[in-house]
């Protein structure tokens, strides 16, 4: 059998690792990753290998050359452009004449491949995926299998809500050749995003094969400095090189160590390397080919590749230093740093954790790093939550990382780009707005400052500018210490989550451009944009005096203030209730059904009110309470919407999350309606009501859902031209009952948990469009993981209170018993 090794790869996460090498040529246990794959095939018998190249591939070639050292025959498969995974392969076709392997050079890994092959012929598959179980599969291609292990669906990259399995693809395959008949060669072509689901789609015979031995996608520095750890701890069954001269304690040839030395286990120390007097190599170290480690030294948890020369009084505290680095006397680095090639730290400089140095530095002397030299990678988890970004000012979000990250968002546009950026009225918000602008002018974007300005205020500006998106800063009367900071696309809609990784993998790597300073742009100021947008609502009101009492609440005065404007100008009496009677934060519908909301919700009835509206403090959520003291809750607003837009639009559209209750497709039904389902996130549900491009009868839909101040608007002018009460509206709305639960679920058991439910129900009685909704003869239950916690939420639906509560509770439990199992 003949294999193909993948050997194009960068390793941009990598970087400084990759700066100077390709991503298979970086060192494990002092021999490049893709050194122990070739060591892994001989193993099982397959001596002809393909190799397929892109990034620097003449250091592989002078590395491997025939292959001939290494008891191999290889031949090499250059592109002269990306082709992707299977075009890569395909360049290499004349060579494959049988069932082949195709496998990563770039993962750790001991997979018995004999076992693997085995199952390929025995299932008679024309492709077999090697899967592998792992905790957190969001930077994964997660597979699903059903019983057999016949492949039944692919997910790259999911979110938590569309983890329906911990089984992913680690990039091993079995293939027969006829798998390269399906597409053409010289064409960019991917086996997980386009050639499998080709497969899939014919109904070709496609299995999966779930190992339980060691495999380690080295895709980050974490997982790089994890790898090691887990060769010293025995995870991993591969030849380290050198002598075993005591438990867990490897030597090469020509190593000189002084008795004062001490070597504690596990570690691994490469071939002619000095170790001197009083020096300390800690556990879980790794020091390369001809180090010298001068007295006095101490390496702890630390990797060092070849040539380097470490001085005397060096400290090194879970760093890895590249090749050919010099750290003069005195030197210090710590946890998760690393030191590209061939650079050079002057006496006593502190390398700070975290902090990545790029190769062909000088650091001087006594000098502290405390920021990445030129551009660096940093290991992070994903920055974006739920939606946009949240966090403590001055903690989480600092004015240097509101900078950062407005250069990262700036590089993402082409030139001549334009990005508005708005704050609300407190002083943190407009610090970091400022912070904003200057990063993205550092990127070569015009900016257009809206200044003190709502959000919902905020989307219409940036469609009425034409701007090819926005950010605006937010905080909470709730918590003045937190931060909300939301990025928008020219729609003025929250950016998809393709969007969001873009901006985190530029913010993380630090690799986007700065612009030169004769290209910075002056910041265009935006004046009085509000002033248009209330009095655009205003005269877009076919009634001449609506004429309702209403009673206003909201946690800022700037918020109350504007809307009370807006009301009064449309004839109605308002009365603003006290500041602090209601929570207004962010998540003001999920507070329904507090005291506070009902001591408003009784302050409208007795007050002979015939609205009470709670603004939110973005301004994006309304909380209404009719004549009668009944609050409208979030779903019962949903449904209100639907009825009001299929009375406007006679078989009109509305968009609603898959949470969302049977009730609207009732409503619907009623009048010639449509009703399409997304997925729960803001984002998602903005995309799909203006779709790619922004139609008026959708754009009305949207201002209700996203737009407190002229979606009161429209409800009202709706109420006043109908001659309806609020409560008339809340009457047409068909009974219904929902139960929603939070339970507990690790980060680790999410993807196990979405994926056993699955398993044992029946297909036809499941969607997964986010999560998994189980329907059955009582309605319906929804298991969705979140992103943001270490929760599942589970909402339910029945024909009683009682029912749905039932329903709920039988999965809140089986969450718990998956999770803990």
């Amino acid at each position: 059998m003949k294999a193909v090794i993948m050997a194009g790869g960068e390793g941009t996460r990598l970087r400084p690792l990759t700066c100077n090498r390709p991503k298979p040529m970086v060192p494990v246990a002092n021999k490049p990753v893709m050194e122990h794959i070739i060591e892994l095939l001989k193993k099982h018998g397959i001596t002809e290998v393909a190799v397929t190249l892109q990034y620097m591939p003449e250091l592989i070639k002078d590395y491997f050359h025939d292959g001939s050292d290494f008891g191999m025959k290889i031949v090499y498969y250059t592109e002269d452009k990306p082709l992707g995974t299977a075009g890569s392969v395909k360049n290499a076709e004349e060579f494959l004449d049988d069932t082949f392997i195709v496998i990563s050079g770039d993962a750790l890994t001991d997979i018995n491949l004999e076992k693997a092959v085995k199952f390929h012929f025995e299932k008679e598959s024309m492709a077999t995926l090697v899967l592998k179980r792992v905790d957190i599969p969001l930077e994964y291609g997660v597979v699903v299998t059903d019983g057999d292990g016949r492949i039944t669906r692919f997910l790259e990259k999911p979110s938590w809500g569309e983890v329906f399995s911990d089984t992913v693809n680690t990039g091993i395959y079995v293939l027969s050749p006829e798998v390269l008949s399906f597409f053409k060669k010289n064409e960019m072509f991917d086996f997980s995003k386009d050639l499998f689901p080709i497969l899939l789609k014919e109904n070709k015979q496609m299995f999966g094969f779930i190992t339980e031995d060691y495999w380690c996608d080295i895709g980050d520095l974490q997982a790089y400095n994890q790898a090691h750890m887990d060769v010293m701890d025995g995870k991993v069954k591969m030849n380290i090189p050198g002598k075993e001269i005591k438990e867990h304690v490897w030597v090469d040839d020509g190593v000189e160590i002084d008795d004062s030395a001490i070597i504690l286990p596990p570690c691994i120390i490469g071939r002619n390397t000095k170790i001197k007097g009083n020096s300390i190599v800690g556990d879980y170290s790794v020091i390369g080919e001809y180090n010298i480690i001068d007295e006095r030294s101490s390496i702890k948890r630390s990797i060092t590749w070849k040539n380097c020369i470490i001085d005397k009084g060096v400290q090194l505290r879970g760093t890895v230093i590249c090749n050919k680095v010099h750290l003069k006397d005195g030197v210090s680095a710590f946890q998760n740093s690393v030191i590209g090639d061939d650079t050079i730290a002057k006496q006593n400089a502190v390398i700070k954790p975290s902090i990545k140095i790029w190769p062909d530095k000088m650091i001087d002397e006594g000098v502290e790093v405390n920021s990445n030299m030129v551009w660096g990678s940093k290991y992070t988890r994903s920055i974006f939550g739920n939606r946009g970004i949240a966090g403590e000012i001055n903690v989480d979000i600092t004015p240097e990382y509101a900078s950062k990250l407005g250069a990262a968002y700036g590089s993402l546009f082409k030139e001549n780009a334009k990005v508005g950026v708005s704050c609300d009225d407190s002083a943190a918000a407009h610090m970091i707005k400022s912070s904003f602008i200057t990063g993205l002018l550092s990127a070569g974007v015009e900016v257009l400052d809206f200044g003190k300005m709502l959000l919902p205020i905020t989307r219409s500006a940036v469609r009425f500018y034409g701007s090819d998106g926005g950010i605006h800063i937010s905080t909470s009367t709730d918590d003045v210490a937190r931060l909300f900071i939301d990025f928008l696309d020219k729609k003025g809609c929250n950016i998809d989550r393709g969007l969001e990784r873009k901006i985190e993998n530029a913010f993380i790597r630090e690799d986007f451009m700065r612009c030169e300073g004769d290209c910075i742009k002056d910041v265009i100021v935006i004046p009085d944009y509000s002033k248009f947008y209330l009095r655009n609502i205003i005269n877009s009101v076919k009634v001449k005096k609506i004429g309702y009492k209403i009673s206003l609440n909201a946690g800022s005065a700037f918020i109350a203030d504007l809307v009370k404007e807006m009301l009064e100008e449309l004839g109605c009496e308002v009365e603003i209730t006290s500041l602090k009677l209601v929570n207004t934060g962010r998540n003001i519908m999920q507070g329904a059904a507090s005291s506070d909301v009902r001591h408003f919700s009784n302050l409208v009835k007795t007050g002979g009110f015939d609205i009470g509206v709670s603004i939110e403090d973005s301004c994006e959520k309304m909380i209404l309470v009719d004549n009668r003291g009944k609050i409208v809750t979030e779903d019962m607003f949903i449904a209100l919407i639907s009825i009001i837009i299929f009375k406007r639009i006679q078989g009109g559209t509305v968009v609603v999350p898959i949470s969302a209750s049977n009730v609207v497709e009732k409503i619907a039904a009623e009048n010639n309606g449509k009703v399409i389902r997304s997925k729960t996130a803001v984002q998602d549900i903005m995309n799909k009501i203006l779709g790619s491009e922004v139609k008026e009868e959708m754009l009305e839909q949207f201002t209700m859902h996203f737009d407190a101040i002229a979606g009161l608007a429209r409800i009202l002018e709706f109420m006043s031209v109908n001659k309806y009460k609020l409560s008339d509206l809340i009457d047409m709305i068909p009974e219904f009952h929902i139960n929603k639960k939070e339970v507990e679920c690790p980060w680790n058991a999410k993807g196990k948990v979405i994926r056993e439910i699955i398993q044992e129900l029946d297909g036809d009685s499941i969607e997964t469009l986010e999560g998994v909704k189980i329907h059955n003869d009582k309605g319906w239950v929804l298991v969705l993981p979140d992103a943001d916690a270490p929760v599942c939420r589970v909402i339910s639906e029945s024909y009683s209170a009682e029912f749905a509560e039932e329903l709920s509770n039988i999965y809140v439990n089986k969450v718990r018993e998956i999770s803990r199992s």
